[in-house]
């Protein structure tokens, strides 16, 4: 095991609940966590405020979590969770429209994600801890996997590798529209829609006979946890 996946490791939660009463503390932790993350930043959270927050002692927050990175991988993970959902959704054309059909896909998307209140302060938080970072490279893995497989039932004849590639490159656009909304400091619903344009314009390609470029590729990422 790498020193990486070691460190990740100490990031699980301690104790899993059984009992409808333990599931319920870790939601009230979880959604303290994410409050606290908005007024302070990760830069300034601490397990103290979070408990303070919840409304719970410290020593309660850790029958369940380590440390304050562990708490804020696992409201990461709850929103993950969503978020593969979402992509998982079928891409249709609009009205024989496949490009469209991209572009509402990939709005549809972004909104989802505000709807489940996956923000600047969660997507901040996850740049600022080295030790979650290897959890969302697997998480961009995966989400490419996915797009790749999208565009594969669409028809497209391009070779899985060439997919790959091309879908992980779409998924790291969408982090530049993350960096443009933490330097204006607000989600403006512009950067939407450039995102759409640009990534249906280049999935567009892997679908309408245009050739892949050359090797080499970007590969995926091992899925599987410690």
């Amino acid at each position: 095991m790498t020193t990486r996946r070691k460190g990740e490791k100490t990031l699980r939660r301690r104790k899993e609940p059984t009992q409808a009463r333990g599931r319920h503390s870790i939601e009230q932790i979880l959604e303290a966590t994410h409050r606290v993350l908005r007024r302070d930043g990760p830069t300034h959270i601490t397990t103290p405020a979070i408990a303070e927050e919840a409304g719970v002692s410290v020593g309660a927050l850790y029958h369940y979590f380590p440390n304050k990175e562990s708490v804020i991988l696992a409201l990461y993970e709850t929103k993950l969770a969503h978020i593969r959902s979402m992509v998982e959704t079928p891409i249709e054309p609009v009205d024989g429209d496949l490009k469209a059909g991209l572009r509402r896909w990939i709005r549809d998307i972004k909104a989802r994600e505000a709807a489940i209140g996956y923000d600047l302060a969660m997507n901040e938080a996850i740049a600022h801890f080295p030790s979650i970072r290897g959890v969302a490279r697997r998480h961009a893995s995966g989400q490419a996997q996915t797009i790749a497989n999208q565009l594969k039932r669409l028809g497209s004849q391009w070779p899985d590798e060439a997919l790959f590639d091309l879908a992980l490159h779409a998924f790291y656009l969408n982090s530049s529209l993350w960096l443009y909304w933490s330097y204006v400091g607000q989600p403006l619903p512009q950067a939407v829609d450039r995102l759409a344009e640009t990534v249906a314009a280049l999935f567009v390609r892997a679908l309408d006979g245009s050739p892949p470029p050359p090797p080499p590729y970007g590969a995926p990422m091992p899925q599987n946890r410690p």
